[in-house]
């Protein structure tokens, strides 16, 4: 219990240091976030490895980052095999069948949890009905709608105001899942599927609503950078894909982490429980490599001239387009170690919400890294123009998750692909 006097001793010690009577009158007027910034801060935007890109996308208001980084990459493909000025492909196509993917399976979930004897009382069916229907993903996600449905270009299914303000149509279609549970809950086993259709036709009429339908077959035209008119006709999404993209995300790259504890282990391959948000599909996989292998894959990726796809925190802070890891330099205005490294924030769940991007580039001077470049999705009124810098702390601290080409992998590391998987529980997850 906090004591009286245990107030009395901490007010004693705080007065009777002079530093704290200065600091007090300059924090009582100033934003501590002005107090970090230095140089270090104001880094230029001139890189030794630098990956051409054709500006940047915009997710609004939506928790897409997790699609849009991946798509980001995908068009560079398109530009740069048929000579574009630029090109956009759809995350509104992307998202409308996510949504429609997840609300499936999170109706299958809550058949599952009543047929195991779960109520509202337990961890996983609270824990469903609580968080809703909502936008986060993976890359793994990604690629697995893509496989199923293949992509169109975003003049072929362009954003609408729903898609780019995911709000309201999440909260409908969380309702929407919360009604269905209380039926569940009356209905007997023989009834559980044909309520199930039911739902999911009142979810495809809400997302189609707000998003439109889909097409399943359209034409492909674009004018190249000599001018010269082209058009495909009659492609069906995943014609496209396969025609103008055709890479093979399932199967040719891989999820990597960095963490370790005493349940945890590096070069090891973890499946987290219920990760998947498409029925059919596995869960997420991870391989685990300790950090010093995880950085070396980012450089080998990035040498080879291809974008790297990440997780990061966005408990970090940007400051004049620098991701800088603030933390350490706020314990320095108090005389106090905030510092962590990328492993203890991990463990102590310091990574509470995650932030798709992808890195473009990085810089290396005497064999040393000094920065790194980064393409973001918040369009180009942010950062600069769109771009941001990251310095080598705050990757190093703050990014837990990468996409890999399994090419670029060692002989070691495809064979623990081989493994079998470890399990993790969805509430143990660290990473």
């Amino acid at each position: 219990m906090l004591k009286k006097e245990d107030i009395n001793n901490f007010r004693k010690q705080y007065t009777k240091n002079t530093a704290n009577k200065i600091r007090q009158r300059m924090l009582n007027k100033v934003s501590l976030i002005d107090l970090i910034q230095d140089e270090s801060t104001k880094l230029s935007q001139d890189f030794s490895i630098n990956i051409k890109t054709h500006g940047i996308t915009n997710q609004e208001a939506s928790g897409r980052c997790w699609s849009f980084a991946a798509l980001n990459i995908l068009r560079e493909k398109v530009i740069e095999k048929y000579n574009l000025d630029n090109f956009e492909l759809s995350g509104s196509y992307i998202a409308f069948y996510d949504k429609l993917e997840r609300f499936n399976i999170l109706l299958e979930r809550l058949i599952t949890y009543k047929k195991e004897g779960k109520t509202v009382y337990d961890r996983y069916v609270s824990s469903l009905l609580e968080n809703g229907l909502t936008d986060g993903g993976f890359f793994t996600q990604f690629a697995n709608l893509i496989e199923k449905y293949g992509l169109v270009p975003k003049n072929v299914f362009p954003e609408t105001n729903s898609s780019s303000n995911t709000y309201e149509i999440n909260q409908i279609l969380s309702r929407l899942l919360r009604i269905f549970y209380l039926e569940l809950e009356k209905c007997s086993s023989n009834n559980e599927e044909k309520i199930k259709q039911n739902y999911m036709e009142k979810a495809f009429k809400i997302i189609t609503n707000v998003y439109s339908l889909p097409p399943e077959k359209f034409d492909f035209e674009y004018t190249d950078k000599n001018g010269k008119y082209h058009i495909d006709r009659n492609l069906s999404p995943k014609e496209f894909y396969e025609k103008y993209i055709n890479i093979d995300l399932c199967q040719d790259y891989v999820e990597i982490t960095s963490y370790q504890d005493d349940e945890i282990k590096y070069n090891a391959i973890y499946e987290q429980e219920e990760s998947t948000r498409i029925s059919g599909k596995n869960d997420n996989v991870t391989l685990n490599i300790p950090k010093k292998d995880f950085q070396n894959l980012i450089l080998k990726q990035l040498k080879a001239k291809e974008p790297v796809y990440f997780y990061c925190s966005t408990t970090s802070k940007r400051i004049d387009g620098i991701w800088i890891d603030v933390m350490e330099r706020y314990g320095e205005i108090f005389d106090i170690n905030l510092k962590l490294d990328n492993n203890s924030i991990l463990k102590t769940n310091g990574i509470t919400n995650y932030h798709c991007m992808i890195i473009t580039g990085v810089n290396i001077i005497d064999k040393k890294i000094t920065k790194w470049k980064i393409e973001n999705s918040w369009g180009n009124k942010v950062g600069n123009q769109g771009y941001y810098i990251a310095t080598n702390d705050w990757v190093n601290h703050y990014i837990h998750r990468i996409v890999i080409n399994k090419k670029f992998l060692s002989a070691k590391q495809l064979e623990i692909l081989n493994q079998e998987k470890i399990k993790i529980n969805k509430w143990d997850e660290k990473f």
